[in-house]
């Protein structure tokens, strides 16, 4: 979806598998030193203004004489370049009208270097740069129209190797030095730092990541295939689940593409098809390049309420195919944690008349605040990409095409000497590269390295770890409801360190009101990892939540008894077992067969009964079960045991169905249950992303009201985008259903527009949800069904009219008649919280005549970019 909530604490880091976080946590654990120290790559940042008034000049070329090194400056008048290739001690700054200038720099080093350039004496009058002028819409046109042609992306298959190299940068250290115990366990850091071309701020490099790859890409059918021959990462020698993160597939920036989607945020590509909705275009120099005409472009937004870019590419005369790219992030957008971000693209020729990619570089400035001058500590990430041996229309081979999944790593991905790395890089390391995985080696070996890392584990995982086994998650430990009044819970389960084959899991808790002692276990064989071959046996006695949504709090929590609507819980008391078996038959096709049995015990707060009153103590269910999960180009985090699925810009659809088994148990039914769902997140830039979920479903057979389907109350006053916000548990039951979950967030589309509110970076969301169903007489225990089907002289129900299992709870009903809500909300306030406004539109009375909840605020948490 895009979106990241907390659910549970601690969830932040579900983003990354478990060693992911591992290597996350090691990032937070250190945050030190901050001097200069010398590099290879020559990086030089500064701005040109008019000499005479101070202004910033714009489109001034500044470039290393002698060779094709260079930028032009942006309308402030800023520049960066960052190069590895060899030039000069000297650069050149020069624009028509004025005098050029040139200034010394440190080769392979960093130099801020800013330049006045003075007015010549015979300006010509009355030259102007104009935009949008009839020449530059025809020659944007030209270059709109050629897309399809140049596009690598359209090619019928295409066949090369990629080599991608990633670091992780820590900046603004600098006052972490006066802490002594520091300054003695971390100083020897001292001598790695370095220093942003884009920003200027020294940062000390804490991760390397570099891989190998072939990539094979077809156009019909569609394929996506990327194998990792190789993979290294600083730090962890033997990481499996991490090599998958190492390659290209993951994130792949294309300027053909109206829209770039970095960071899950659309930014509107100079090379839109309406591009002249987002961009002011300028035509600023014509040159040869190899030979060839090439003309220069710089563009700039007209607007900043839809995430727009800033920067120049050139363009050959002779293809209209884009050469090259300069690109980065404008200031002041409505987007989360990125302080700056600057794209490089560099394409090469592959034949006399066409294209294809040669270089990407991404640099991305991650921060709390967006205020350049702040002092807090930031993350810098650089990502490389360069492209080889690139084949065009070749049939791809059979071999490749047997792959059932579209990331294949090699048995031996990271066994590799460094020899084969200096053999098979496109360019050698910098001193400073090289010297990163020495010095993560080194930290490591530090004991408040160590301490510090379990400290934030624990944090940010839940879970305390012992080598090979860890105890958690410690927001459970504590929680209190109205059924067990205090509960106390220990949980525990073992690691990778004690099996990357099994994982053992169990708890305990005790409630002080209830007096009863709860627990379950849980078994986990994975036969293999990708695609996932996976057995699953567990166990629990819990007191149960029946009708709570997939992202409900779980039993436990403690943020769910802080944020109950007072006594809206009705909690049961359940004996589950369960068998699974997920088979993953190829990349976003995955199927689960399951067995399951239920025990659930009726209680003051759901009760049981038969039609004639008699009490039931118990509901008891066996049922086989089936799933299917179909998805297309998803992004999936693979840990040894879970994955997370990240979201797809396609549909998804999930398909269920269970069959019980009459008398398994004594008392266990017979009926079948079929439902089917699709997930859908569409974005329409640049006014936001709308989220649709629609299930539907049907129950054959006769059931008691616990095997119904309960439709999703939300006893919370957190925000849960798949329950309705303003239905209690128990209010509705159906066999037969139809229901919508849809969101749009604007992004700030239109609070973007108010002056006062622009900078506060709101964003504004709407919601509807609506659910229909049906009752079969069968099924239907309502007291208004039962007392309209009686026979006020005997009590009994009428002749024809099916006696139901069970009645229903105290003011349960069908939703025959469409239920329906709506929902106002902000989001991103402090850029993390939002808060909704949710109407109830009609059902404002139950059927005994009781008021329900006919509005509700709800809050919540999530990080967007």
């Amino acid at each position: 979806m895009g979106l990241l909530q907390f659910k549970e604490i601690g969830i932040l880091l579900q983003f990354f598998s478990k060693r992911m976080q591992k290597y996350f946590i090691y990032i937070f654990t250190f945050l030190l030193i901050c001097t200069a120290a010398s590099a290879q790559n020559t990086k030089v940042k500064g701005t040109v203004t008019d000499s005479t008034t101070g202004e910033p000049l714009p489109f001034v070329n500044i470039w290393f004489p002698g060779t094709t090194v260079g930028v032009t400056t942006d309308f402030d008048g800023q520049y960066s370049i960052d190069t590895r290739h060899s030039v000069p001690s000297v650069i050149k700054a020069e624009i028509l009208g004025y005098e050029s200038k040139e200034g010394k720099v440190t080769v392979g080093g960093f130099t801020e270097l800013n330049f006045a350039l003075k007015p010549q004496s015979l300006m010509l009058e009355g030259v102007t740069v104009k935009a949008d002028d009839k020449r530059i819409r025809r020659f944007m046109e030209k270059v709109f129209e050629k897309k399809p042609l140049n596009n690598p992306d359209s090619k019928e298959s295409a066949q090369y190797r990629i080599y991608t190299k990633m670091e992780l940068d820590i900046a603004n250290v600098d006052p972490l030095l006066e802490n002594k115990l520091l300054k003695k366990n971390f100083g020897f850091v001292e001598e790695y730092m370095d220093t942003s071309a884009i920003s200027g701020i020294p940062y000390l490099p804490i991760m390397i990541t570099e891989s190998n790859a072939r990539y094979y890409k077809r156009k019909n059918p569609p394929l996506s295939r990327e194998i990792i021959d190789a993979s290294r990462i600083s730090g962890i020698e033997e990481d499996y689940s991490l090599a998958q993160f190492t390659g290209h597939l993951h994130a792949n920036v294309n300027l053909y593409d109206n829209y770039i989607d970095i960071f899950y945020v659309k930014f509107a590509s100079p090379l839109n098809e309406h591009g002249f909705m987002y961009y002011n275009y300028y035509l600023i120099d014509s040159l040869h390049m190899d030979g060839r005409k090439t003309y220069k472009l710089r563009f700039h937004p007209k607007m900043k309420s839809a995430p727009v870019l800033d920067g120049e590419f050139t363009i050959d005369s002779t293809t209209m195919a884009l050469r090259d790219a300069h690109v980065k992030m404008v200031k002041g957008l409505n987007v989360n944690w990125v302080r700056d971000m600057a794209i490089d693209v560099e394409n090469q020729m592959i034949d006399d008349t066409t294209w294809f990619n040669k270089r990407e570089k991404l640099y991305v400035d991650f921060s709390v605040t967006m205020n350049d001058s702040s002092k807090l500590v930031s993350f810098l990430g650089h990502r490389e990409v360069n492209y080889s041996d690139v084949v065009l229309n070749r049939k791809i081979p059979q071999e490749i095409l047997r792959y059932n999944t579209n990331v294949v790593i090699n048995e031996d991905v990271l066994e590799n000497d460094p020899a084969y790395w200096e053999r098979e890089r496109p360019y050698a390391l910098t001193q400073r590269e090289q010297n990163i995985y020495n010095m993560v080696d080194s930290i490591k070996n530090v004991p408040l390295y160590n301490t510090l890392y379990n400290v934030v584990s624990t944090i940010l995982g839940g879970y305390y770890e012992f080598d090979k086994w860890e105890i958690g998650p410690y927001y459970k430990l504590f929680s209190f409801n109205n059924l067990e009044g205090a509960r106390f819970q220990f949980g525990a389960r073992t690691t990778q360190g004690l099996s990357k084959k099994i994982r053992i899991g169990g708890y305990a808790a005790y409630g002080t009101r209830d007096e009863e002692f709860k627990g379950g276990g849980t078994i986990e064989y994975m036969f293999r990892k990708q695609p996932t071959r996976k057995l699953t046996a567990s166990f629990k006695r819990d007191a149960l939540q029946l009708g709570a949504s997939d992202d409900a709090f779980t039993e436990g929590n403690i943020m769910g008894s802080l944020l109950s609507k007072g006594n809206s819980q009705r909690l049961s008391m359940v004996n589950r077992g369960y068998i699974s078996y997920e088979h993953e038959w190829t990349d976003g096709i995955t199927t689960i067969f399951s067995a399951q049995t239920n025990k659930i015990y009726g209680n003051r707060y759901v009760e049981m009964f038969a039609p004639d009153s008699t009490h039931i103590g118990a509901v008891r269910s066996a049922s086989l079960g089936i799933g299917a999960r179909l998805s297309w180009n998803e992004m999936v985090n693979r840990d040894h045991f879970d994955k997370i699925y990240l979201g797809s810009d396609y549909p998804i659809i999930t398909a269920d169905f269970q069959m019980g088994l009459k008398d398994v148990w004594e008392g266990s039914h017979e009926y079948y249950r079929g439902e089917i769902g699709i997930n859908y997140d569409l974005a329409m830039p640049p006014l936001g992303t709308s989220y649709f979920k629609l299930k539907a479903g049907k129950i054959w057979g006769k059931v008691p009201y616990p095997l119904l389907k309960l439709h999703e109350g939300n006893g919370t006053y957190f925000n849960s985008p798949n329950a309705f916000a303003c239905m209690d548990y128990y209010e509705f039951a159906s066999d037969t259903w139809l229901q919508l979950f849809y969101e749009h967030n604007f992004k700030g589309f239109f609070l973007g527009k108010i002056p006062l509110l622009k900078k506060l970076k709101w964003r504004e969301v709407v919601s509807f949800r609506g659910v229909v169903g049906s009752l079969s007489e069968k099924n239907n225990g309502s007291s208004k069904y039962i007392a309209a089907n009686t026979n006020p002289a005997t009590g009994e129900l009428n002749p024809g009219i099916p006696v139901p299992y069970m009645l229903f709870p105290a003011g349960m009903s069908g939703v025959n008649k469409p239920y329906f809500e709506a929902g106002v909300g902000i989001t991103n306030i402090f850029r993390m919280f939002r808060i909704d406004s949710y109407w109830r539109l009609n059902h404002k009375e139950n059927h005994l005549g009781e008021k329900n909840t006919a509005w509700v605020v709800n809050f919540g948490v999530e990080f967007k970019f």
